[in-house]
């Protein structure tokens, strides 16, 4: 009888185990941030021009900011026109991006050409930013 009695009391106090909770939402976490997706901005504001038709490009992509001084802005650092293919080289290693040059209204013409030619040496997608119409 003292036998049974030790046994209606273990059944009484059963704890909880959550450490296969815990391993769960761990589990989660990392798949949510090794499949989000990075998009690196180009650190400046730019006083983008408005166009009458305009299509949506893909949120995955490289951006380039062409400022009124002609510079050329990549992550908040201003770099030189030689550095842009190397640049998209790298964003590209593992898949081919879209590339999106974001230009000032005052920028000049001929340096976004530079620019834009620059980007097609490595790119086949490259792309202007502009505002919508409304």
């Amino acid at each position: 009888m003292k036998l049974r009695r030790n046994f209606g009391q273990e059944n009484e106090t059963g704890d909880i185990n959550v450490s296969p909770l815990i391993d769960v939402v761990f589990i989660l976490l990392i798949f949510f941030i090794v499949s989000a997706t990075f998009v690196t901005l180009p650190g400046i504001q730019v006083n983008r021009p408005k166009v009458r038709t305009s299509t949506a490009l893909e949120k995955n992509s490289v951006l380039f900011a062409l400022s009124e001084k002609n510079q050329i802005h990549y992550s908040g650092k201003a770099i030189p026109l030689s550095d842009v293919p190397k640049l998209i080289g790298m964003a590209n290693k593992k898949n081919q991006k879209p590339v999106i040059i974001q230009v000032d209204r005052w920028a000049d013409a001929a340096y976004l050409a530079k620019l834009i030619n620059a980007a097609k040496k490595v790119s086949t997608s490259v792309s202007i930013a502009t505002r919508k119409n409304k």
